[in-house]
Order: C-alpha cells, then structure tokens, then sequence
C-alpha cells in the first residue's frame, strides 16, 4: 500500500523496509526455492511477473508489505588498519532537501542494505463477516447488496489482517525471531491502520508456526480446514486501542523473557507463516 511506501519500522533485532524494485532480484531468487514455494503455498514467478506484482502490491491499500533487514547483517567489514568494531551502514535520517519530491526520504537505506534482507511480513486487510446474524438478516443484507451498482470497502470497513510471515533466510531461521516481527507488525497494524483482529491460516504439518502463534502469541483457534489440512488462528480485541495495549504487554514480556534468557531454548518457534 502507498501509505507505507515511504515508512520504515525499527526493532530490536529487525528493520522493516517498504517493498521496493530494488529488492525484486533477492526476492524473485527466494522464490525459486522448493522449500519456501511450498511453505508459503506460492507458485514461482517470472521476473517481468514480480515486477508487476510489487507494482500491484505497492498500490493495493488492502496489502500491507515490508522487507525485514536483520540488524546483525547491517554494518560493514573494517578496512585495512581500522579498529574490530562493526561500522553501521544505515544511513542517517534525511535532511529537508532529501524529503522533497525530487528526493525520497532514505535513499541510501535500500541500496545499502540488499545484503540484509532476510524475508517479509504482510498484512492482508478485509472486513470482518457478521457473526451470529439469522437468516432473515442475512437475506436482507444480501438483497441490499444486490442492489447496490457498486461495491466500495472503505477505510474504515476494514478491521481486520491476515498476517503472513517468510523468513527467507536459512541462516536466520530457528533464532526466536518471529514473534518479535509479528508483534511488530500487529502494533502497526492496530495504531495506524485500526485494526483489531489479526489472524493467520497456517497447515497442520507446520508446526514450529503453530507453536509461535500458539504459544508464544497466545493466539486461538478459530477454525480448522480440513480439506486444506489448514488451521485458522486468531487474535482479537472489541477495537483497535486494545489490541494495541495488547500488543504492548506481550511484546514487554517477550523482552523481560529475554532477559532472561542468554541463549533461548526452543529455536524451532520461528515459522514462516
């Protein structure tokens, strides 16, 4: 979506870019991968298809996208004589001429970081369906629908995401990142997009993804497909400030954990959702 284009999120152990065409050739390269088509239920595209895909994406205010850098892989090597510290390639933040028109805001920030990306998270926007809504409401709502020449969804409409997680990266697997960016992007997704219910859909066989979305998460099951094999967690509040808070209080916890803990046991939390 535009409304992210030019936003970029920082974590503890992660940054969060707006998808852009200088990340196609790393992403069309992930997405050749067996392993990765399958875990994300993805067919392999073309390039030219990838290309017009980031472009449909950028401009769809349903779809949500960012690529995650690993904070680890943002520095760069000492040169020759200089001391063993690492030296932080992230740019600074930019000036009044480089947030003019002729200037986007970070244009070092892609270009210097392709060496860090390590996957994507999404958020997925939709309305949520009525629950317990009888028959003759249901047949009126549907007759109104039919009756209308247009069918507009606005902002406002939509309260809820599916959120989908890809750690690309085999060397950044299995290292307790995932419900970091999750919370991450559910907090964006609460404060700035109003969202208050989150929910993923992840295959039964996919188990280190269900035990960070159950677990770690404290996500519920809401639905089970069983013709796909798939289950359907969900995180909800009555509005978008309390998933917010929510968000908040386990993403504290998740940090005291850590405190905790020098090493984490159960590196198999990550999942690629």
């Amino acid at each position: 979506m535009k409304s992210n284009y030019e936003l970029c999120l920082s974590g503890k152990s992660c940054i969060f870019v707006p998808y852009r065409p200088e990340h196609l050739p790393n992403y069309h390269e992930w997405m050749q991968d067996p392993f990765l088509l399958e875990a994300t239920a993805s067919e392999p595209l073309s390039m030219d298809e990838e290309i017009e895909m980031q472009r449909e994406w950028r401009d769809d205010e349903k779809k949500c996208t960012f690529i995650l850098l690993a904070r680890d892989l943002c520095s760069s090597q000492p040169g020759e004589g200089e001391e063993e510290k690492n030296h932080d390639i992230i740019p600074p933040p930019p000036t009044e001429s480089e947030m003019s028109e002729e200037n986007k805001p970070y244009p070092q920030l892609v270009e210097q970081t392709l060496d860090a990306m390590i996957g994507d998270i999404n958020l997925f926007l939709s309305e949520e369906e009525l629950e317990d809504s009888d028959d003759d409401e249901r047949q009126y709502n549907e007759q109104l629908a039919s009756q209308s020449t247009t069918t507009t969804t606005t902002p406002e409409n939509l309260t809820q995401g599916e959120l989908d997680l890809m750690i690309a990266a085999a060397s950044h697997r299995h290292k307790n990142l995932g419900a970091e960016l999750a919370l991450m992007m559910m907090h964006y997704g609460a404060k700035h997009l109003q969202l208050r219910r989150f929910f993923v859909k992840i295959k039964d066989t996919n188990h280190s993804s269900l035990k960070l979305f159950k677990e770690k998460l404290g996500f519920v099951q809401c639905a089970y497909a069983e013709c796909f094999g798939e289950y359907e967690l969900e995180c909800k509040c009555e509005n978008s400030e309390l998933m917010m808070e929510w968000v908040e209080r386990r993403y504290g916890k998740l940090l005291c954990a850590k405190k905790k803990k020098s090493v984490m046991v159960g590196n198999d939390a990550d999942g690629e959702g």
